[in-house]
């Protein structure tokens, strides 16, 4: 983030208002230049960055930024659907920061070949060894974290061959290894030696400074950088990521309606997290493109194992068969999303919708009800993602309905970050949430939500044979027949345990303007806004 420029282009002066959203003075130049200027992608995002750190981000729009200025081994290759849009290809990988890979019979060793004098933006050698520091990096600054999940839980198990030519020995053969070691979070390549010179007694991996600072390894660098206003980014000079845009304008805009009025007003090109009631009227909109892609995005509700009612199974078939399914999937999703029947999202490897026979029924819920002698007057306190129409709509809905059971419900908004603090602490006796994985597969969703020490097993499930056939299909290659029986085995004990609620698959929607190309649809649904341009 070079401090001349930050200092020449913004100094905070009078402020402006776009759309409803309050600007600083100095972005409106920025903004008038973008509107004459062909290749200027103006971008509204929800929220603005906690942190630089690529291993903290919170939120899609992190996922954005963290494409831009971090780069990867790999990225999923890319197909085209009937309609011409691009998303991507489950079955190819596309070369990145590498050039080629290897995989051994056995699946525990994966070998990448790297560009030759690749660099940083500061034109420090983007190395082999420089991928070791970075993954390095990662597992000093926060455990084993993803790395762990990816069967390399150690930097010892990293090794430099020569400059270009680096292999991972992973501790154990995992179906997603090659994804989850060569394109995720966790795979980003950051300059750990830099980061590093930053390190303090109290801070020994530099996170201090990562949070605000950053050495480009990505397609884009940041040009500056307005707290709670906007980002801009340029094209890094040293990227071997070309792209056509001269400059990306990260804007906040935090009301999801303020969003749809500044992209169907010209004002963006581009708007993140359009509330689904306003889907319909910009398919109309003059100018406006809308896609939606099917997704695994689940949506869930969840109770805990450890106390009761929750614990007991009459009370938890009450909870399925109280579910309002359609309703909130017409309400809260205005149709943009499908029924999921199974503890594990749909759209991935591996899903089995057989095994859950719930539909809304209010009279078997109280039957059930009546059988978990649940005390009268019941309560229940649910956290809710403030600002997140999904969440709120969903909890609002679920509350009505189990009022006609006798159930209260007191909804208590907060911070993203607060909620699922208290998810990963288990301390929610009863929540709604969403659960998408980046590898569209169920052993990988199954390794982080269903095992004994799984990091987001919010709920505390325990069952010896689901989770010994879930622990043995995570080493097994992705559509074998046996581990396809053991996936299906494991749904059919966990749904019939009712492990959780499971709601509906939401539909991820792009809204953009007519003449922004590239875009191309990826699991995670990070937008790879270097790939894109103006038409």
């Amino acid at each position: 983030m070079p401090p001349e420029v930050t200092r020449r282009r913004f100094v905070f002066q009078t402020l402006g208002v776009i759309g409803g959203a309050m600007v600083s003075g100095d972005l409106l130049p920025l903004l008038a230049e973008a509107a004459k200027r062909k290749q200027i992608l103006r971008v509204a995002i929800e929220r603005d960055f906690e942190s630089l750190r690529p291993d903290f981000g919170v939120g899609d729009s992190f996922n954005v930024l963290r494409r831009l200025i971090y780069t990867t081994p790999i990225i999923w290759g890319t197909q085209q659907r009937p309609d011409g849009s691009l998303i991507y290809d489950p079955d190819t990988l596309e070369m990145v920061l590498a050039t080629a890979y290897k995989v051994s019979e056995d699946r525990q060793m994966i070998e990448f070949t790297l560009r030759n004098n690749a660099k940083f933006a500061n034109g420090d050698p983007m190395n082999a060894q420089a991928l070791k520091d970075s993954y390095a990096w990662f597992l000093g600054a926060k455990g084993s974290g993803q790395l762990r999940v990816n069967g390399l839980p150690s930097a010892d198990l990293i090794e430099v061959i020569d400059d270009v030519t680096v292999r991972l020995h992973l501790d154990r053969p995992v179906a997603w290894g090659l994804i989850g070691n060569a394109l995720m979070s966790s795979s980003s390549i950051v300059h750990a030696k830099e980061i590093l010179k930053h390190a303090t007694a109290d801070d020994p991996f530099g996170i201090k400074w990562a949070e605000t600072k950053a050495i480009e390894s990505g397609p884009f660098v940041i040009e500056t950088w307005q707290k709670g206003a906007m980002m801009s980014l340029v094209p890094n000079p040293h990227s071997f990521q070309p792209s056509k845009l001269e400059r990306i304008i990260l804007q906040v805009v935090p009301d999801a309606s303020t969003r749809r009025i500044v992209l169907e007003r010209g004002d963006v090109d581009f708007a993140m997290y359009i509330a689904p009631k306003d889907i319909a009227d910009l398919r109309k909109a003059s100018g406006v493109k809308v896609a939606s892609y099917p997704s695994a995005r689940g949506w869930f509700l969840g109770m805990t194992w450890r106390k009761a009612p929750f614990n007991n199974m009459h009370f938890r078939r009450a909870m399925a068969w109280a579910m309002p399914y359609e309703t909130l999937m017409q309400v809260v999703t205005q149709g943009l999303s499908e029924r999921l029947r199974s503890c594990v999202p749909k759209n991935i490897s591996g899903y089995v919708g057989d095994f859950w026979p719930y539909e809304t029924n209010l009279e078997k819920a109280r039957e059930e009800l009546a059988q978990a002698q649940v005390p009268d007057g019941f309560s229940v306190t649910l956290p809710v993602y403030a600002n997140d129409p999904f969440d709120e709509e969903a909890n609002v809905l679920i509350k009505e309905t189990l009022a006609q059971l006798g159930i209260t419900l007191t909804l208590q908004k907060m911070l993203m970050g607060q909620k699922r603090s208290l998810l990963n602490q288990k301390q929610v006796d009863m929540a709604v949430y969403d659960w998408r994985p980046w590898v569209p597969d169920a052993g990988y969703f199954i390794y982080f939500n269903w095992l004994p020490d799984s990091f987001t097993n919010y709920w505390s499930y325990v069952n010896p044979e689901a989770q010994t056939l879930g622990n043995e299909a995570i080493t097994m290659a992705v559509g074998s027949p046996e581990r396809e029986a053991k996936l299906r085995r494991f749904q059919e004990i966990v749904n019939g345990e009712i492990g959780l609620v499971p709601l509906f698959n939401q539909f991820d929607t792009i809204t953009m303007r007519e003449n922004v190309q590239g875009y191309v649809y990826y699991p995670d649904m990070t937008p790879d806004l270097a790939r894109m341009h103006l038409g």
